[in-house]
């Protein structure tokens, strides 16, 4: 008897202590889930996070961020002005700011100045103010005579400060030389990009903004229906208005850059005759004329309709090395060219259908 209650106990304890460590465990995990955004999220949180939907002000990258969920910026602090007396962003309110976080010694930042210079020139007397946050990498960039001559010998013309306590890159969570952050009239920060690059939609947004009503700081101007502006014929709209005008497959691979699913758009066996417009501002891409059987599962043309229709990229995503093809006009992905078309141009223009519409030649 005694043999048999000491066995009784014993797997009780086990069994006991098994419950415990299986409930301890799932606890500790549903925690580290819930700190990582994980299985603890709801799936309307997660929602919300991947789509930016939500009352909180949007702080993602690259995209243009609608002016009622956009934060307001931080004053520029401290440090000496160069090239400027000393300027506050409440005294440059009305006026479109471009805040470049850059240091003289930054090979990726000297690449960024000919456009910032650019911009100074053809739009300074239209409205927009460039400042220069120094932010130095090193000792030697925090020498203020050194920075004076870098700016003079690399022909900075436009306000420069320095930070050399970081006390401006870390109000506007700055990472990486250079940063650019471009604010409304309002001093909203409604566009942030890392590195060099998407220069073109920097102007775009630049020029969306000198056209806003210096007195739109209704929190709901994002709200015009989604028209967005053309500028020199260029479109330019919120993320917020392409989420609304695009249907969720659309906004995926246009504006997210996916890709559907080969042998499963309504384009791919499409033989009649007319002309393919871009699905997000109708602009002519592509004739039927160019169109070829691939065998991909893709719609594939072998030119465009006009060169300057579309533009192209490199695309290094996935561990490859590809050229996307954009809309010139709206930036939306369109799909990839490849060098293994047909005559006369060897081109395959390897196109997604949901990003096209199709009219039929009339």
């Amino acid at each position: 008897m005694k043999r048999q209650s000491f066995i009784v106990v014993g797997i009780v304890l086990v069994v006991a202590a098994f419950i415990v460590a299986a409930f301890g465990w799932s606890s500790w995990a549903q925690a580290q889930r819930r700190a990582k955004g994980g299985a603890g999220v709801s799936n309307t949180e997660r929602r919300v996070a991947d789509t930016g939907r939500s009352d909180q002000p949007d702080t993602r990258r690259d995209v243009f961020i609608a002016a009622g969920r956009a934060p307001q910026a931080s004053e520029l602090s401290g440090g000496t002005w160069i090239n400027s007396e000393p300027l506050t962003l409440e005294a440059l309110r009305g006026r479109v700011v471009l805040v470049d976080f850059w240091t003289f010694g930054c090979y990726n930042c000297r690449n960024t100045l000919p456009t910032l210079k650019r911009l100074n020139a053809s739009y300074g007397n239209r409205g927009l103010t460039i400042v220069g946050v120094h932010s130095p990498e090193s000792d030697y960039e925090k020498d203020l005579d050194n920075v004076r001559r870098g700016v003079r010998e690399l022909g900075i013309r436009y306000p420069v400060i320095t930070d050399n306590d970081y006390q401006t890159w870390r109000a506007y969570g700055v990472q990486a030389w250079p940063t650019i952050v471009i604010l409304d009239k309002q001093g909203r920060i409604r566009f942030t990009h890392i590195g060099e690059g998407m220069y073109e939609q920097q102007e775009q947004i630049i020029q969306k903004l000198l056209a806003e009503d210096s007195g739109a700081a209704r929190e709901n101007s994002d709200t015009n229906q989604g028209r967005g502006l053309a500028m020199t014929d260029r479109v330019i709209k919120t993320d917020e208005e392409w989420q609304r005008e695009l249907t969720p497959e659309q906004y995926r691979v246009m504006r997210q850059k996916g890709t559907e699913r080969a042998f499963t758009g309504e384009h791919n066996d499409n033989h009649e005759h007319g002309t393919y417009y871009c699905a997000a501002c109708h602009n002519a891409l592509f004739s039927s004329d160019a169109k070829f059987e691939s065998g991909t599962g893709w719609p594939s043309f072998y030119q465009p309709v006009v060169a300057g229709n579309v533009r192209e990229e490199t695309d290094t995503a996935h561990g490859m090395k590809r050229t996307e093809v954009l809309c010139n006009r709206c930036g939306a992905h369109l799909g990839h060219v490849f060098d293994d078309g047909p005559r006369p141009t060897g081109l395959r223009y390897c196109m997604n259908s949901v990003a096209l519409e199709f009219e039929n030649k009339q």
